[in-house]
């Protein structure tokens, strides 16, 4: 693999946030950034963080239901605002095709 070593994530290992880095291969800012901002979830002992091996596999997932529930609650609060530009005599000929 050109000199890059394989990392495999266990499900049911926790890690701590030197090794997480390691895994995803992101500064251990970043991972501290993520369980601060509950964009990952971990387990506080103390000081210390310990991310589960599960938890990781499930990031990307977690950001896609983040980034879904940011556009459902922009077009929420967008309703009104759309329906006034877009709900308009003058575009009525368009809501006919």
């Amino acid at each position: 693999m050109n000199g890059v070593e394989s990392l495999v994530i266990q499900p049911s290992v926790y890690y701590t946030v030197e090794e997480t880095a390691d895994l995803l291969r992101v500064s251990q800012r970043t991972i501290l950034r993520l369980l601060r901002t509950k964009q990952a979830q971990g387990v506080k002992l103390g000081r210390e963080w310990r991310i589960l091996g599960g938890a990781l596999l499930d990031l990307s997932a977690c950001e896609e239901a983040t980034e879904a529930a940011a556009v459902a609650d922009w077009l929420q609060a967008s309703k009104r605002s759309l329906a006034e530009v877009w709900d308009n005599a003058e575009d009525a000929i368009y809501d006919q095709l």
